[in-house]
């Protein structure tokens, strides 16, 4: 199975690019964000969260999906925004941020866990989760669950993130073909989450991704995904600044039937304005 950094630069440039300096150093962010019911649900389970830094190229995007019940799902995945938005309001360079993920999905893991307990209506309650960090000129990034992280780039779309399902599991093995998972009746079924058992297993990017101008990086939940296609969330992505992009996809899945929560959050990376100063990186 080839890995990400196989599929975009091929084996013999892989090396290359995981060990030289970020080229890209004068840069801005944009940044948009969205969480919507949609037309089904009672409740909206989703929750989107950013951390903007004094450095003006630092920012921490994080979505989750809640699962277990009303009150469940909408508690756990609060939890979990609240806890990575405490844990990375610290400014953060690229040589601790993996740790920091791995930190931060362990204590929300626990921190869910242990309001459950506590509480015995939030019992078996859990949530998807998925993290982007832009630090420093590089993206690292770390899920658990199904919601993604996708990556477009020269007009092309890359899912970044790995998904914990039943079916992208039957893939991986073999028993199952990408085309038949899209309509296969347990696809939403994950196998992996925050907070449902004592340790959790996160997919964490093994080395920091080196951003290049006009990069735009997407995180959604499956009620986005499930009913845009890739090609649509790169010429949506490509016409509209980072917020305009996050009202129109929002919109086309309401269209579709919006029968699950629409969570969307959209970082593009642009030139910096002229004259503009950078910004000293804030330590502690």
């Amino acid at each position: 199975m080839k890995t990400v950094w196989d599929r975009w630069f091929g084996k013999t440039k892989r090396s290359r690019y995981l060990i030289r300096e970020p080229h890209l150093s004068g840069y801005s962010i944009d940044i948009g964000l969205y969480s919507d019911v949609g037309c089904v649900r009672a409740s909206n389970q989703d929750r989107i969260g950013c951390v903007r830094y004094a450095a003006p190229g630092n920012a921490v995007t994080i979505l989750a999906d809640g699962m277990g019940g009303h009150n469940g799902g909408e508690t756990a995945s609060e939890l979990a925004v609240t806890v990575l938005e405490r844990r990375f309001s610290r400014q953060l360079d690229r040589h601790s941020c993996q740790q920091a993920l791995t930190d931060s999905f362990a204590e929300a893991n626990a921190t869910i866990l242990g309001v459950a307990k506590q509480q015995a209506e939030l019992a078996g309650m859990g949530t998807t989760l998925v993290v982007l960090v832009i630090v420093e000129g590089c993206a690292v990034y770390a899920n658990v669950g199904d919601s993604r992280l996708y990556l477009i780039r020269n007009g092309s779309c890359i899912q970044l993130s790995e998904d914990h399902t039943m079916v992208a599991q039957m893939i991986r093995d073999g028993l199952l073909q990408p085309k038949e998972a899209e309509t296969h009746p347990d696809k939403n079924i994950i196998t992996r989450a925050v907070g449902t058992k004592p340790s959790v297993n996160v997919a964490l990017s093994k080395s920091p991704l080196f951003l290049e101008q006009s990069d735009c990086f997407v995180l959604c939940s499956d009620g986005l995904y499930d009913l845009v296609s890739e090609p649509e969330l790169i010429e949506i992505t490509q016409k509209n600044s980072a917020q305009i992009a996050c009202d129109i996809l929002v919109d086309l899945a309401k269209q579709r039937g919006g029968y699950d929560n629409i969570s969307v959050i959209i970082v593009k990376i642009g030139k910096m304005a002229e004259g503009h100063l950078r910004v000293p990186i804030t330590r502690f």
